[in-house]
This record gives C-alpha cells, structure tokens and sequence, in this order.
C-alpha cells in the first residue's frame, strides 16, 4: 500500500508542502520524506483505510509535519534564498499571489487549479461540503485579484 501512494501521491504531496513552505523546495522534500517515513512507520493503519482516507492522512501528516518544523524554525536565524528559480513568469506571479492567502486557502487553490483536485475530491480530504471548497475557491480568486491589481496599481 505504501508503495501506491508513493507512487500516486509523492509528486503531488511535494507540490502540496512547496505552497506551504512558500517555494522552499529543500524544506518541502524534508517533509514528504518525513511523511512517508510515519506512513512506513503506521502502514498498519494505512492498509485498513480507503486511497481517498489515506491521501488525507498523507496531507495532514505533511500539514503537521510542517507545523511543527516552523516552530523549530522560529528561533533559528533566518537564511536569504531567493524566492523562485522557475523561469515561467505567469508560474512565478501565480505562486506569489498564493503565498499571500491565508493558509487554509492556499492549500485549496494550489491543490485544485496545480495540482487538479476537483472540489468534490478536496471536500473529501477536508470533509466539508463541495459548495464549502467551491466558496472558498471563489474567495481565494478575489483576493488574489485585488493583491495582483494593487500591486500593478503601484508599478510592481
């Protein structure tokens, strides 16, 4: 079971913990190595769930995961690294305007218009309603909206 969801979700987690940890990659390996390290460690109650049970353990595990590194983090002296290495401008802009939503916002953008979730898919991993994740989609669009055109607004 494990090695399905390696193989299934690996990619997809990594995108997942990338928009968390704002275009990090090392940060973003660390944690879906570490998630996958609990999922070995708790295949027991893996095999006995659903693909769709499993893929919400998987995110939550990395959620946590990542919870808890910024914690560590926090009294750690911080390293500049530049923000984006990609050359897709339209990417680059798109994942700047991400990384200024609100968390649980972020998560539904970047798994349903990157990573191409559908909003029944993502309502199941967050057990709320599809109307509920179709809403906040909705809210997330305008906000990056208004931030893209506030920022043009100022010659950005």
């Amino acid at each position: 079971m494990i090695d399905k969801l390696y193989k299934d979700y690996y990619n997809k987690l990594l995108w997942y913990c990338i928009s968390l940890s704002r275009s990090n990659t090392s940060i973003a390996e660390d944690i879906v190595q570490e998630t996958f390290m609990r999922a070995l460690e708790n295949a027991h109650i893996l095999n006995d769930l659903t693909e769709s049970q499993c893929c919400s353990w998987l995110y939550r595990t990395a959620k946590n995961i990542f919870i808890d590194k910024v914690r560590r983090m926090a009294n750690e002296p911080m390293i500049e690294e530049p923000l984006f290495k990609e050359d897709d401008l339209s990417k680059i802009l798109v994942s700047q305007l991400c990384a200024r939503l609100p968390e649980k916002e972020r998560a539904l953008f970047w798994m349903r218009y990157i990573e191409g979730y559908t909003s029944t898919e993502l309502g199941e991993m967050f057990n709320l309603p599809s109307s509920t994740i179709r809403s906040r989609l909705s809210s997330a669009r305008k906000k990056m909206s208004k931030i893209y055109f506030m920022q043009k607004g100022k010659g950005d």
